[in-house]
């Protein structure tokens, strides 16, 4: 049986809670790796025994700086695969998981494997979007695990243009066209989670040699689950947190919907149409995401105590 070994890429700038993370992640894995900036303060790189890889920035941000993302995880990628990694999770700098179990992580991505590939892509449901127009569809940028060659082939920039503001795929181009590049919206309706999939979408399909939808994506190579099972502290500024879920007017994932149903769709360019959505978008957002900060509040706290307990 191969040997597992793991590693996790913390992707992104030094910022508020990125020590506590380095800290909680080198518990779990056989090896952590910080990919972030040389332009940085070495003093505020937190100490421990983990992996540094300090990149340049590139020229061009890109749009919403997706760029940044896509060569801070791939330059960390990188350094996991000469290391040995076989699975990696791919993770931020701000945000701490306080119920982390790689455990699971490992059987959710081990889980009828397609066949060709060695596992799944785990990722949360939530942040996932099924756009009628399927190149414009989303998956979650914050966070993902998986083997090796299947995070290269989700996060890896072979071919990637760091020149441009956004890539775009040639097989989507020859179907789509570009012209919705003029669009008022189009930062929006091609946003840094639709580029990361659009991305994934023509290589698994390069690969497999046959197209692909976001729902057989979503259901024969990932597996989606619950964020809130990873008690997830995403740290914001002024002791604040941020909330993953986010703009509830749209049809996102559920793992219920991974496990037993199928998506709504929704139009590009994600139109509010319906009383439902605007009552969604303007009271129902706003109350869970305080729910959700009451809720990483009281996991910090929770991690916190017993944190001091294991000293």
């Amino acid at each position: 049986m191969e040997r597992i070994f793991t590693c996790a890429v913390v992707q992104g700038n030094l910022r508020c809670g990125t020590d506590e993370v380095i800290a909680c992640l080198s518990k779990h894995f056989d090896r952590v790796i910080l990919s972030t900036w040389d332009d940085e303060n070495p003093d505020k790189i937190p100490k421990g025994d983990f992996e540094v890889v300090l990149n340049k920035k590139p020229l061009v941000t890109g749009y919403t700086h997706r760029n940044f993302q896509r060569l801070g995880t791939a330059a960390g990628l990188r350094r996991a695969e000469e290391l040995g990694a076989t699975h990696v999770l791919k993770w931020r700098t701000d945000m701490l998981p306080t119920k982390l179990d790689v455990k699971q992580l490992l059987k959710w991505a081990t889980y009828k494997v397609p066949p060709g590939f060695d596992s799944r892509l785990v990722t949360c449901a939530f942040r996932n979007l099924t756009v009628k127009q399927d190149w414009f569809s989303t998956i979650p940028d914050l966070f993902a695990f998986a083997d090796i060659s299947l995070m290269k082939l989700l996060w890896g920039d072979d071919s990637f243009d760091y020149s441009q503001d956004m890539n775009i795929p040639d097989d989507m181009a020859k179907e789509y066209g570009t012209d919705w590049c003029e669009r008022p919206d189009a930062l929006g309706l091609y946003c840094p989670e639709a580029e990361l999939y659009a991305l994934f979408k023509s290589r698994l399909q390069k690969q497999l040699h046959k197209p692909l939808t976001h729902l057989e994506m979503a259901k024969h190579h990932m597996r989606l689950f619950n964020h809130r099972s990873l008690g997830i502290c995403w740290f914001g500024g002024q002791g604040k947190f941020r909330s993953i879920m986010q703009a509830l007017q749209h049809p996102w994932w559920s793992e219920w919907t991974w496990k037993y149903g199928n998506p709504d769709c929704v139009e590009a360019g994600y139109p509010e149409t319906n009383w439902l959505q605007k009552f969604r978008r303007k009271h129902l957002t706003r109350i869970v995401i305080r729910y959700e900060s009451y809720r990483q509040r009281n996991w910090y706290k929770a991690y916190r105590r017993e944190s001091l307990d294991l000293l």
